[in-house]
């Protein structure tokens, strides 16, 4: 009966801030809404040396990647941006999706699970692991703009164009229950297996057996069992770190370093089943392998940098 009620207080928490996150999801890309906020991302396009038609890209990176990434490619096949343009602003897109998951599924986890310390902390980590993606993507863009000159800069701006359909928020309801769904079969499950596995004998043993010699890894069974639980969700990791935090199995000082491998596992299963998928099918077959070995790759560089500065604060 404890792990339940851990469980469904975890639930009841960041249940409801997921539906709601998809439901602004699909709600803020259509319509008046649609185009009001993407007048916020010139800025971006701007310094970028984008069209300013490519604006509503990054502003659906904060709702939904994969329509984002539907309209990145639409520009790309009817030839108003360059292959090139086209990997450097999905890189870019990086940090303003990584605010959406960070914001809307991550945060209520988090805080709930870690405390306000450690989940802050986690939270900023991440957001700058993403940045560091992003300003990589701007960079290579306005290398590729001072390359190529101002004449095909301005071509990709009178080619490019945006539109957006009516808000039905009936219909944005129903496609976001969807969407929530679709996340929610996975978190639940694994949740509460393990929030009912932390209970048991066999873990208490397998951690006292297992800890000696996976220090030399610096990384505890504990620590295993929360890599484990993120490759195919990283809010289950952040929940299962937070079982394992508050039954003392899991030191404070490692749980930032053992989330951030998980996070890398995580990107690696996630990259291959269902990134490369959906691109294959949106940007076609070589561009779509091209971005999604591109972007993964880069933030998992990106990654396995703050988990080495981790590790060396920890040990430190």
């Amino acid at each position: 009966m404890l792990a339940l009620t851990d469980v469904l207080s975890m639930w009841k928490i960041a249940l409801p801030a997921m539906f709601l996150g998809c439901y602004c999801g699909v709600v803020l890309r259509t319509g008046k809404f649609f185009r009001f906020f993407s007048k916020l991302t010139r800025p971006m396009t701007a310094l970028g040396k984008l069209p300013e038609a490519l604006g509503p890209f990054f502003m659906l990176c904060l709702l939904n990647r994969f329509a984002a990434n539907a309209m990145l490619a639409d520009f790309g096949k009817s030839g108003a941006i360059t292959n090139n343009t086209l990997m450097a602003v999905y890189v870019m897109g990086s940090l303003p999706t990584s605010i959406y998951f960070s914001v809307f599924y991550f945060s209520p986890v988090l805080v709930t699970s870690l405390g306000w310390e450690l989940g802050l902390s986690f939270f900023f980590i991440n957001i700058g692991i993403s940045s560091l993606a992003t300003v990589s993507g701007f960079v290579w863009n306005r290398l590729l703009a001072k390359k190529n000159g101002a004449g095909q800069w301005q071509e990709q701006q009178e080619n490019c164009a945006a539109a957006a359909d009516k808000t039905d928020l009936i219909a944005a309801g129903r496609k976001a229950f969807q969407q929530f769904w679709d996340i929610a079969v996975v978190f639940m499950p694994i949740t509460l297996a393990f929030g009912f596995l932390m209970h048991t004998d066999f873990i208490k043993d397998l951690i006292n057996g297992l800890d000696p010699f996976l220090r030399w890894f610096k990384l505890t069974a504990a620590g295993v069992l929360v890599i484990i639980a993120g490759i195919p969700t990283m809010i289950a990791a952040i929940g299962v770190a937070g079982t394992l935090l508050h039954s003392g199995a899991l030191a404070p000082q490692d749980v930032i370093f053992v989330l951030l491998v998980a996070s890398f596992f995580h990107n690696v299963y996630y990259g291959l089943s269902q990134v490369l998928p959906a691109n294959l099918s949106i940007f076609g077959a070589k561009n779509g392998t091209t971005v999604t070995l591109v972007g993964t790759g880069i933030h998992l560089a990106m990654v396995v940098a703050g988990a080495g500065v981790a590790l060396y604060l920890k040990s430190s």
